[in-house]
């Protein structure tokens, strides 16, 4: 399951750098916010396709690369 995981995390986190770059917003909290909701759909979609994970497997990291991903832009 980590192999699982840490695709899910890769997968997630290039998705993030490709939603926030594609918004048109000029506000960044908005393009956060853009971002944000999209990664959501992302992860349900992902863990609707996947045999391996579910919602648990996943929150925390969901969590924590989201605020990585948010502080690493406010830099």
């Amino acid at each position: 399951m980590n192999e699982a995981i840490e695709q899910f995390e890769s997968e997630l986190k290039a998705f993030l750098e490709f939603r926030y770059n594609l918004s048109a917003a000029q506000d960044s909290a908005e393009r956060f916010n853009e971002t944000e909701k999209a990664a959501f759909a992302f992860v349900d979609d992902y863990l609707l396709k996947s045999s391996e994970l579910i919602a648990g497997d996943v929150e925390a990291s969901v969590q924590r690369i989201l605020n990585e991903f948010i502080d690493s832009r406010m830099e």
